[in-house]
């Protein structure tokens, strides 16, 4: 595996460079990545005025580590100066924090000493540099490195710009002096000996909310640096008031609506992913583009690349599994897929896959077994997914009849919709336990199963929904309106059921609450019409009595 070291540069100060580094590097841990975080910012550090960043704060960083080479000339232990950091998450991938250093007395004496010029004059600069990288490298096999560079033109700026990195991200304000300066930067970064020149991605920061009309002065400005730097501007971050009055991850607040900053952050990253072409990213729109396609021979290629560089991935080997799904390998995709949420219970596309397929096969022991791996996990994972999969391992443990295993969930999935409730999923979550606890012997009162008719009239029965979920909850219902002496309600729930199901096509499948599995559209309709039958009998299909009238 290559990481891919990324510097943030700005030329000028306020134009939000450490914001956008921390809030693409949150996103990266949100995709599961491994991040390595270098405040290269000596004099000013931004990096440890982020909350989310003080398990790195106050601790030895760069200054301490380029001292003690200086002082010994030989690189020490990089373990002691890169620090675990714990986003708020869970979140799948990791964080560590190189910051600038312990910004004590020693700090700014070590800080002035740094001689950089001097250090490449010696001869010790670029091996030093390269040491430094490979250290990381070994120590943490980060996908990515992310440099928060110093403003301006100095020493440390050209270490940032041309000797660490493989791409230089450059923000900048749309003034003349902001575009001016990042474009003698990068000219200098283009013109440099250097046996290896990085790329360079240019990004507008802050734009002012101004009108985009033709004439007005905003494109005026976009016209003027495009003229300057040479290139079109391809990303932006426009201005959001938040940034100006705290240092936040924007990226993982938890609302309803995403911001347009967050969106910027977000349309960033998928260009930096277009930069790193050997990251697993990248790689993974490849093989989209493989599956499409259907090329094989290139599969091959892309199956061996997976295999040898991202041993112990887990996103890399369920890659590898969609690789031989598409070239007609299922038996060994569903072992990838496995060796997959193996390696990592939290996650999720190897989880959905297995969960679909096993479903599917009509194997729902193995479905109920992929649930208890990722719930035996559940410290990892957040509450809202949590939720959704003890509902998904209530209804295998209801198929395989593990009557104990869908009460445990299904009560999980009734603590946590009771938090926040509304009417349809409150009205599921009863229905799934009170049905659970039925199905173990149990008689629960009248007055459970009336809430639930409650709440199904009061959700607006159905209407609202897909006319697969129609099917489903009309069909399921009639139990709650049998067993509260409804008989004439039951019936005609079911009826709707049938009506709901003949309206779909024969080759989409349905889920019936008898087996609670999906089935086809004409075995679906047997089930209703079986439950209907024995309501005539005075019971439900599996001989429960109901009241008569």
């Amino acid at each position: 595996m290559r990481t891919f070291w990324t510097t943030f540069y700005s030329y000028k100060g306020g134009v939000g460079r450490s914001m956008a580094l921390s809030n693409v590097a949150a996103l990266l841990v949100k995709k599961g990545r491994r991040v390595v975080l270098i405040d290269f910012d000596l004099e000013a550090p931004g990096l440890d005025s982020f909350s989310e960043f003080s398990e790195a704060s106050g601790k030895p960083g760069v200054v301490e580590y380029v001292a003690e080479f200086r002082k010994n000339k030989i690189a020490p232990n990089i373990h002691s100066f890169v620090h675990s950091c714990k986003l708020p998450g869970p979140l799948p991938g990791k964080l560590w924090v190189m910051p600038a250093g312990k910004k004590d007395a020693a700090y700014n004496r070590e800080r002035t000493a740094l001689d950089w010029e001097g250090l490449y004059e010696s001869g010790l600069g670029e091996p030093f540099i390269e040491n430094w990288k490979a250290s990381i490298a070994a120590q943490f096999q980060p996908d990515y490195v992310l440099v928060d560079s110093r403003t301006g033109l100095t020493d440390v700026g050209g270490v940032c710009t041309l000797h660490l990195p493989d791409l230089v991200v450059m923000l900048f304000g749309l003034n003349d002096q902001n575009v001016r300066g990042i474009a003698a930067v990068a000219k200098t970064i283009r013109e440099s000996d250097h046996n290896r020149i990085p790329q360079i991605h240019y990004v507008a920061s802050p734009v002012p909310n101004l009108s985009t009309d033709k004439r007005g002065l905003m494109i005026e400005r976009f016209e003027a640096a495009t003229e300057t730097l040479g290139v079109k501007i391809e990303s932006l971050i426009r201005y959001d008031f938040q940034v100006a009055l705290h240092e936040e991850l924007f990226v993982l607040q938890d609302v309803p609506v995403e911001s347009q900053l967050t969106r910027d952050y977000r349309d960033l990253l998928k260009k930096l992913i277009g930069f790193n072409r050997n990251g697993l990213d990248f790689l993974g729109i490849q093989v989209d583009e493989i599956v499409k396609s259907g090329e094989s021979g290139r599969g091959e290629k892309l199956f061996s690349l997976l295999e040898r560089e991202f041993e112990g991935r887990a996103d890399a080997v369920f890659l590898m599994a969609r690789l031989r799904l598409a070239s007609g390998s299922r038996i060994e995709a569903v072992q990838l897929a496995e060796k997959a949420l193996a390696l990592d219970p939290t996650h999720r596309d190897s989880y959905q896959w297995l969960l679909a397929h096993f479903n599917s096969e009509k194997e729902p022991g193995k479905a109920l077994a992929t649930c208890n791996l990722v719930v035996a996990h559940s410290e990892l994972i957040d509450k809202t997914r949590l939720a959704m999969i003890h509902h998904e391992r209530g209804a295998a443990a209801l198929a395989c009849n593990d009557i104990a295993a869908a009460i445990e969930s299904f009560v999980f999935c009734l603590a946590e919709e009771e938090r926040e409730p509304t009417p349809a999923m409150l009205m599921i979550a009863k229905f799934n336990l009170a049905e659970a606890k039925r199905r173990n012997g149990e008689k629960p009162p009248v007055a459970e199963w009336q809430e639930i008719v409650s709440l199904f009239e009061q959700a607006g029965q159905t209407a609202e929904t897909q006319l697969p979920n129609q099917a489903n909850r009309l069909q399921a219902v009639h139990i709650a309106y049998a067993l509260t002496d409804d008989i004439v309600r039951a019936r005609d729930v079911l009826v709707k059921a049938k009506q709901a199901a003949e309206l779909l096509g024969d080759i989409e499948d349905l889920f019936t609450v008898k087996t609670y599995q999906r089935v086809s559209q004409p075995e679906f309709l047997e089930i209703n019409e079986e439950m209907l039958l024995a309501l005539d009998r005075g019971s439900l299909w599996d001989g429960f009595p109901v009241p008569q009238p």
